[in-house]
């Protein structure tokens, strides 16, 4: 798992709609609002669960709500990097979610930071690791196998 996470006195390099071009998903799935950036072996991002989304249920964000976030953090991450190369984002899916421990119930409306770790690569196919803290409390972990279309790399 990666080793610090980024405070919420973080500023996002990209955010809100901007995000929308390193991701499939739209509205109502989107759930991923901000991008803090990367360091040597992380990538950050947050969200905010908003009252009447998808994935919120009686004032909490709903586990599938959480692995969806972690997914879409990932997807963000690889996104920009093919960006970056000149390279068109490409599409992905979760073939597996493993070690999943979700902490606590996350309340609607407080803010989420993930780190996402990619632990290995082979054939198209990443493993990461993703850490979701909610003011400053570790709120879920785990590890997800994330298939990437078209990449050999």
């Amino acid at each position: 798992m990666c080793q610090h996470m980024p405070g919420t006195e973080r500023k996002a390099l990209i955010w809100g709609t901007d995000l929308y071009g390193y991701i499939p998903q739209r509205p109502p799935i989107v759930m991923v609002d901000s991008y803090y950036g990367k360091d040597d072996v992380s990538s950050f991002t947050g969200y905010t669960p908003v009252p009447g989304s998808l994935f919120c249920d009686r004032g909490f964000f709903l586990e599938a709500g959480i692995i969806e976030h972690m997914a879409q953090s990932v997807a963000v991450s690889a996104g920009i990097e093919y960006k970056s190369r000149g390279e068109a984002v490409p599409l992905g899916f979760i073939g597996a979610v493993s070690k999943l421990n979700l902490h606590f119930q996350v309340p609607v409306g407080k803010k989420l930071f993930t780190a996402i770790t990619e632990a290995g690569k082979f054939e198209g196919v990443s493993l990461v690791t993703a850490r979701v803290m909610c003011e400053d409390r570790l709120a879920a972990e785990g590890e997800l196998k994330v298939f990437i279309l078209g990449d050999s790399k």
